[in-house]
């Protein structure tokens, strides 16, 4: 029995079995409904790399990567050939960024690639001087072989001043002075070329998304020259190869190896056959490729408006990671952010986000009705309805921002605004509770004509809101914290909470000491950057299922979401309080995808729960904090309160927190989710980093809760 590889000697004593070349691995598992046929079913490969799955990667030691977000070594040659592909630098490049194991690039399967948090702002952005390197492969016109490619490019090339607006380079030989074989344009450009620059330069396709995922083959016969199929079809006949007889070189992929040579994509598979292969057999190749979602990809996108939280939200990093756990949840390629703060000394101003500004001048004393002056809303104080007042010079700047000859927002990042957010309460909380009516009414009419200037409707775009912060007043925060609640609960209004609570929060830069969940100092007008950046991670969940509801799914199908497992609204929710006697409350809670209840820190001592004992928002009767509370079992939460309640059960209503008070940070209930295994290719902390496994806090009560004399 004898295995033998074209050109390699043979020699074997009688009665030996004998292997001169070493068989192909096995093949990678299937993930999803793929099951096969991959690049190994065709006979005679000389290279098989697949970034896929985490098999096919070995770390800088030589050993197996045994996590998303592990730094690979070298991509494993599959075929057997021990030809493994490696990261490639510019050699003078002393500080390059490390070479990944990234998971969910394409649907559930990953790439490698180098992740340059330093490149501007559109995720993610990878290193300018990246690639991988293979230590020989032949591209001359007088040999047959058979090349194929899959990449995914997330963005244009970014960060390289000197070379953004180029091309970036595919596949590169190193042979001669070095010749691109595969290059698509950047930078607004649309075409993907073959041998560009040569004779026999064509362009394969000139409908080249920003941001895809494609599969190439590519086959040369001698005599006969270079086909070429894209995502299954063929676009190149017969192409006449520039290339010398014979161009066995160094060929690098997403390089060629000049500075900041980088094409700024992902790697997802290759393969190398030295013949060129059947008809047949591309027909395998091609249904092979069918494990990768092809075509243009999705962008994620968010608008940040709002005041000086929504500044600090941003510093804090919190919209970027709303927007990749969105872009985690869709399969999208890409992720950032839309904003701009005042400040930027343009003319006309242009800006979403400045400091101090409610939506409407309508809230006292900083803007007085028909003064207009520095908002969004201009209330005229002539009693006509909300509904009908104008932009006011805030929304002038948000237009000349977004629209028109003065737009620092390009055509193609406007269309992949997916939500608006407005990490957005303070200065609109300081209003009377009898205003209620009328903050709802500015809440609508700005988010319309928002919608209205970016061309959306209410179902192509919804709003992220948050309860609101802690912040001066306790019947205008309550005030606020309803309206959000009632607006949400209208479908046709798209406004999603992505955030539901807000009180187990620090002050700014305040003094904390994580033992015993203690805080003190800081600015308490403004939420504190790590909790900021925390609810950007917490809120991915409610918009992430929104954004699934939508139909704004990329490369992972909406049909696909877990029925459980994942948070759905927001947290663990007060549903019952039960008035065991009159200092002892016995709390039932409904889970969202926890099934347990934590008791941390300060929770023990109550923080955050309290009773009105009496009256109401509007006329506040006596207001009795808690001074304990413990676990009962999975669902009921026992709270001690400070003194005893004296009015009927019905007339003393329960808040988690009341007003503005500050639970702070690890104080407030918590469901247990971070322990619980995740479902099956959905554990969001394994692909985006242990930041993202978080225990859900209880979440607050939009409208208090009346006590009850009976239990559930």
């Amino acid at each position: 029995m004898l295995f033998n590889m074209q050109g390699s000697p043979v020699l074997a004593r009688p009665g030996r079995r004998v292997l001169s070349g070493p068989l192909p691995a096995g093949s990678t598992p299937p993930v999803g409904l793929f099951t096969g046929p991959y690049p190994s079913a065709i006979s005679g490969l000389s290279g098989w790399w697949d970034a896929g799955v985490l098999a096919g990667l070995l770390d800088t030691s030589g050993a197996p990567v045994g996590a998303a977000g592990g730094i690979v070594g070298a991509v494993v040659d599959k075929s057997g050939q021990g030809r493994n592909l490696t990261p490639y630098h510019v050699s003078f490049d002393t500080s390059p960024a490390a070479t990944l194991a990234a998971p969910r690039v394409n649907g559930y399967l990953g790439a490698v690639g180098a992740p340059d948090a330093a490149i501007v702002r559109f995720g993610p952005s990878l290193d300018a001087d990246w690639g991988l390197v293979h230590p020989g492969l032949e591209f001359g016109s007088a040999q047959a072989w058979t090349r194929y490619f899959v990449w995914t490019r997330p963005n244009w090339r970014q960060g390289t001043y000197y070379v953004d607006n180029q091309p970036i380079p595919l596949l590169h030989t190193m042979a001669g002075a070095g010749f691109t074989v595969l290059q698509a344009d950047s930078v607004e450009g649309s075409n993907l070329t073959l041998f560009p620059g040569s004779s026999a330069q064509l362009v394969l396709s000139s409908t080249l998304a920003r941001r895809h995922s494609h599969a190439v083959i590519m086959r040369n016969t001698p005599g006969v020259g270079v086909d070429v199929w894209l995502d299954g079809v063929q676009v190149a006949f017969a192409v006449a190869n520039p290339l010398p007889a014979s161009a066995n070189a160094a060929v690098m992929f997403l390089h060629d190896g000049t500075v900041q040579g980088s094409a700024q994509c992902w790697f997802h598979e290759a393969a190398a056959w030295e013949r060129a292969v059947s008809a047949a057999e591309i027909t395998t190749l091609i249904a092979a490729q069918a494990r990768w979602v092809l075509g243009a990809r999705r962008g994620v996108n968010l608008l940040v408006m709002g005041q000086s939280n929504a500044a600090w939200f941003i510093n804090a990093g919190g919209p970027l990671a709303l927007a990749q756990g969105i872009a985690w949840y869709t399969g999208a390629a890409a992720y950032g952010f839309t904003e701009a703060m005042a400040g930027t000394y343009l003319s006309p101003d242009r800006y979403s986000v400045i400091s101090g500004h409610p939506i409407s001048n309508s809230s006292p004393p900083l803007f007085p009705p028909g003064a207009g002056s520095g908002t969004f809303l201009t209330n005229p104080g002539d009693g006509t309805d909300a509904s009908t007042w104008n932009g006011g010079p805030d929304f002038a700047a948000l237009t000349a921002y977004l629209t028109g000859s003065t737009a620092l927002v390009g055509a193609v990042d406007e269309a992949d605004i997916a939500f608006l957010v407005w990490p957005w309460s303070e200065q609109d909380s300081t209003m009377p509770y009898a205003n209620k009516a009328l903050y709802k009414a500015t809440v609508l009419r700005l988010l319309g004509i928002t919608r209205a200037l970016l061309g959306r409707s209410a179902a192509t775009l919804p709003l992220l809101a948050w309860n609101a912060i802690p912040y001066e007043s306790n019947d205008g925060v309550q005030m606020v914290r309803e309206s959000i609640a009632d607006l949400s609960a209208v479908v046709a209004n798209n406004i999603v909470v992505f955030a539901a609570q807000t009180a187990d929060s620090n002050p700014l830069n305040a003094a904390y000491d994580p033992a015993t969940g203690l805080f003190s100092g800081g600015d308490p007008e403004h939420r504190d950057e790590p909790d900021l950046l925390r609810y950007g991670r917490i809120g991915a969940h409610a918009a992430g299922r929104a954004a699934i509801a939508m139909g704004l799914a990329d490369s992972i199908a909406g049909q696909e979401l877990p029925v459980s497992g994942l948070p759905a609204k927001g947290g663990p929710q007060i549903v019952h309080v039960y008035r065991e006697s009159n200092t002892n409350l016995i709390l039932t809670i409904s889970h969202d995808a926890g099934n347990d209840l934590l008791v941390p820190l300060q929770a023990v001592n109550g923080a955050g729960f309290a009773v009105m004992d009496g009256g109401s928002v509007v006329t506040p009767g006596t207001i009795i904090s808690a001074i304990a509370a413990e676990r009962v079992d999975a669902t009921h939460i026992a709270v001690t309160l400070s003194q005893p309640v004296t009015n009927p059960s019905a007339e003393v209503l329960f808040f988690y927190p009341y007003g503005s008070t500050q639970i702070g940070r690890g104080s407030a209930i918590t469901d247990n989710l971070a322990s619980l295994a995740a479902p099956a290719n959905w554990n969001i902390g394994n692909d985006l980093g242990f930041a993202w496994s978080v225990n859900f806090p209880l979440q607050a009560t939009t409208y208090p809760i009346a006590l009850s004399d009976t239990t559930v």
